[in-house]
């Protein structure tokens, strides 16, 4: 006769190392939940700068794009101090450009990732005046200029740049992105009546795991700080 399966007590459930780790993990993402959004955006920029760099080398003057090409080979091998030189010498050298409008860009993202937030912000801002042509780039440039604004404490400009961001956004998955970082900006300014209407944009607009998970994080996060 088979013996009836005994049942996990909850004190066993709680020692189980499997769910303590996935518990663990869940308390990193909490706590960790703005530097992978950020993770995310730098894996969006690459994406949004392939695209265009493709484009820009059918389009643009081939010298050019051959300079752009180099500088692309330096960021590779890191070696970032030689791509500034490059990108800054292209810029001028072939004002009006695609590939200068695409200098830009890596410019300005080499910046923030050396966390050079004043001259990342020049150059987001410079892409915007001089070569705004594609909404997916503009989307991109846009959340960058969220997070120099962020770092700089200004959440209210920051908020408003992520904001445009997602107004710009061609796909869904750069719109969410854009959408969170409002969110939690929107929060440092309690602003939580708008924090919950782009929380809702985000949920009824069938999110992927990811952003479904930070935006109910964030939705609750709300609740507890509206006491």
């Amino acid at each position: 006769m088979l013996k009836p399966k005994r049942k996990i007590t909850r004190r066993e459930i709680k020692k189980d190392p499997l769910l303590e780790k996935i518990s663990q993990a869940e308390a990193i993402i909490r706590k960790k939940s703005k530097q992978i959004s950020y993770i995310t955006i730098g894996l969006v920029v690459i994406i949004v700068l392939s695209f265009i760099i493709i484009r820009s080398k059918k389009m643009a003057n081939r010298e050019a794009a051959g300079e752009l090409g180099i500088a692309e080979l330096s960021i590779q091998r890191g070696d970032y101090d030689d791509a500034i030189l490059r990108l800054e010498k292209l810029v001028d050298t072939y004002t009006g450009t695609k590939s200068a409008g695409m200098a830009e860009m890596l410019l300005a993202q080499i910046y923030l990732s050396k966390l050079d937030y004043e001259n990342a912000e020049e150059r987001f801002q410079k892409y915007i005046n001089d070569f705004a042509h594609e909404d997916m780039a503009l989307a991109s440039v846009y959340n960058g200029l969220g997070i120099c604004s962020e770092h700089n404490g200004n959440y209210k400009k920051a908020a408003e740049h992520f904001e445009k961001g997602a107004e710009l956004a061609p796909f869904k998955f750069q719109q969410h992105e854009c959408l969170i970082n409002a969110v939690r900006n929107l929060i440092e300014i309690r602003d939580f009546e708008r924090a919950e209407i782009l929380l809702k944009e985000v949920l009824n607009n069938e999110p992927d795991f990811k952003y479904k998970n930070v935006a109910e994080m964030l939705s609750a996060e709300i609740e507890v700080l509206k006491g």
